[in-house]
């Protein structure tokens, strides 16, 4: 997949190993943020999490990415595709941005970008996503991209709503 995605207002790409210390401040260190994501993290644990990725990209084409405002350059934020649960073999679109830019349509927006290349250069037939019960932006977020509700799944160690998105 080639990188960064350009969207109107964001560009996805890549961790790079200098990363963890502005998401760790913009999201992993964000109570708000990360009350749906199992809690405010360590900032080393941001650092094992970005180099995570980063070996997840090159190994498997697709990970979770930084997002960035184009303007400012700014994180805001991250958004991709990982296995599903962190095993597979289904692949799950994530989206997880500081409580900060919340409301400005950036998970929409890094959202279809995503799909796009999932759907066109790595040729995947579905995507799966899931989301808390109480997360209901992230519900509204994933209607507005085409995913339909299909069940529950346990994952990430709760009970959630599980979603499904087929190409075409």
């Amino acid at each position: 997949m080639a990188l960064p995605l350009l969207t109107p207002r964001l560009a996805i790409r890549p961790y790079d190993p200098d990363d963890h210390e502005q998401m760790h401040e913009v999201l992993y260190g964000d109570p708000e943020a990360m009350r749906f994501l199992n809690g405010v993290i360590h900032p080393d644990e941001t650092k094992r999490t970005a180099r995570h990725y980063a070996e997840m990209h090159v190994r498997r084409g697709y990970a979770c990415w930084v997002v960035e405002e184009r303007e400012t350059g700014f994180i805001v934020g991250e958004a991709g595709l990982q296995p599903f649960g962190g095993e597979g073999p289904d692949v799950e679109l994530g989206y997880a941005f500081g409580s900060a830019h919340w409301g400005r349509g950036f998970a929409t927006e890094a959202g279809r970008a995503i799909i796009d290349e999932a759907f066109g250069d790595l040729a995947l037939d579905q995507l799966v996503a899931v989301t808390r019960d109480e997360n209901t932006a992230s519900q509204h977020v994933l209607g507005k991209l085409g995913f339909v509700p299909a069940g529950r799944r346990t994952v990430w160690g709760h009970d959630q709503p599980y979603y499904v998105l087929d190409r075409g």
